[in-house]
């Protein structure tokens, strides 16, 4: 089974501003559409792994980019199960 977060983003730009801000940081991300199982205001999210999280949050805390959640993906074979772990955060 493959495990790893899913970010996602009310705007693309928010989207791009976080994938260039956590590949900055060496952080092993990269954009994904979104899951078509997760509802989201943007079609694109940042696909992480999960040992990566903490440091991922704390880079958007602080660059002030809003996410609007965060999923951990549980993948086996061709079914993915998507689990909330942190509902949306806004910057102002």
């Amino acid at each position: 089974m493959q495990t790893y977060g899913v970010a996602l983003f009310y705007s693309t730009r928010e989207a791009m501003k976080a994938e260039e801000i956590a590949k900055e940081a060496q952080l092993a991300v990269r954009i994904i559409p979104t899951p078509e199982k997760i509802h989201a205001s943007c079609g694109f999210s940042l696909k992480y792994p999960l040992s990566e999280e903490e440091t991922l949050t704390l880079l958007l805390t602080e660059s002030e980019i809003a996410s609007e959640g965060f999923y951990h993906a549980a993948q086996e074979g061709l079914k993915t199960e998507y689990t909330l772990v942190q509902k949306g955060q806004t910057d102002g």
